[in-house]
């Protein structure tokens, strides 16, 4: 009880919006598991019927490819929606109104993927010729468009918990704001240091599932279509290389320098933050490697082109975002935040407002409500 009361603190609201994802998420990841079930068994029939081969026309080849990309973004969807809970939770210790907002953006992009996924299902033998389709239609039987129900629930269950989840969002805004506040105090310089404390935070978690969610990607191309392609032919030395670079370059220095980031924000460590900084611009330089990889090689990303475009921008974007903010950060240690970290996320154990040390700045008291945006 005193953890569930240190969480959440006496708000109805932390404890409303922490429900309501909690229900979204474990409906979601019910309903997308049987559309992956469903889906996968469709692909499934056409692989062992062998309606995959190029004898059958480019247009049932190329929705095999994107039948069996679909499956990945089914099992990111699932992610995201774990994703989504951990990072409320987080939200609500850290009573970190700015990561709230970007949540409400992450959980409208969630809503518009449950529609796009619809679509994708839904026109995935739209290219492939009328008597090829009849082809595959008679050998799928009842399996073709099995989840289409479970699609439509997705989407609305997605679409009314956005709308309750801003809602809920809103009033914590609000709350949080003015605890921040009380715990903070006014002083202006220390504020803003928080503020970009918050955003970086914010920004390698996010981070951290867009580089995530590229790598599990890419690591599915290799494990389902080109190493079992590349076996027993001349090529498999150079696919297996292929691999094990993007193991330690997308995966391993990926979570280190996003470790060396956290550990060296946490506890002001210029060494670790200048390593992040170095590894960000590396990952940027082996991220726009990868988008001419896959604008060069069409035939090769056939189903995953537009995903992983997608998501090697996002990643892209986040890079530009997370540098500056690190400098920044960077920028702002030795005056005196470390100190007071704690007691901004644990505002109801501890009852001192956070100030400067060291004689840096003056308080500046006003008597206007305040909030940390």
């Amino acid at each position: 009880m005193f953890t569930i009361s240190r969480v959440f603190g006496d708000s109805k609201w932390t404890r409303a919006i922490f429900a309501t994802i909690i229900f979204q998420a474990i409906v979601a990841i019910i309903l997308e598991s049987y559309i992956f079930s469903c889906h996968a068994h469709e692909v499934e029939i056409i692989h062992r019927e062998r309606l995959n081969q190029d004898a059958f026309g480019p247009g049932l080849v190329n929705a095999y490819a994107n039948g069996r990309s679909l499956l990945v973004y089914y099992v990111l969807f699932i992610i995201a929606q774990l994703f989504t809970v951990v990072l409320v939770l987080d939200a609500i210790f850290q009573k970190n109104t700015i990561q709230l907002i970007a949540l409400v953006a992450f959980e409208l992009g969630m809503s518009a993927y449950s529609i796009i996924q619809f679509h994708q299902a839904s026109s995935l033998f739209s290219k492939t010729d009328q008597t090829m389709l009849a082809l595959v239609l008679a050998f799928l039987g009842d399996a073709h468009r099995a989840s289409k129900w479970a699609e439509i629930t997705q989407m609305v269950l997605m679409l009314l918990c956005s709308i309750v989840f801003i809602f809920l969002a809103y009033k914590l805004y609000l709350e949080f704001g003015w605890q921040i506040y009380k715990k903070i105090g006014a002083d202006l310089a220390m504020r803003d240091r928080y503020k970009m404390y918050q955003i970086f935070m914010m920004l390698l978690k996010f981070d951290f599932f867009f580089f995530l969610g590229f790598s599990i990607q890419y690591l599915a191309l290799f494990i389902v279509a080109w190493l079992p392609e590349a076996l027993d032919t001349p090529t498999y030395p150079s696919v297996v290389k292929e691999l094990i670079t993007h193991i330690v370059l997308s995966c391993l220095v990926s979570v280190a320098m996003l470790a060396l980031a956290y550990w060296g924000l946490r506890r002001e460590r210029k060494l670790h933050m200048y390593f992040f900084i170095g590894l960000s611009i590396a990952s940027m330089g082996y991220f726009i490697f990868m988008l001419v990889t896959i604008s060069n090689n069409p035939n090769r990303f056939i189903g995953s082109k537009v995903f992983l475009t997608f998501f090697l921008c996002v990643a892209m974007v986040l890079i530009l975002a997370s540098v500056p903010a690190a400098i920044i950060c960077l920028r702002n240690f030795n005056h005196g935040l470390i100190n007071h970290i704690s007691h901004a996320t644990s505002i109801t154990s501890s009852s001192h407002p956070m100030q400067p040390t060291g004689g840096a700045e003056k308080q500046q008291v006003g008597p206007e409500r305040w909030s940390i945006e």
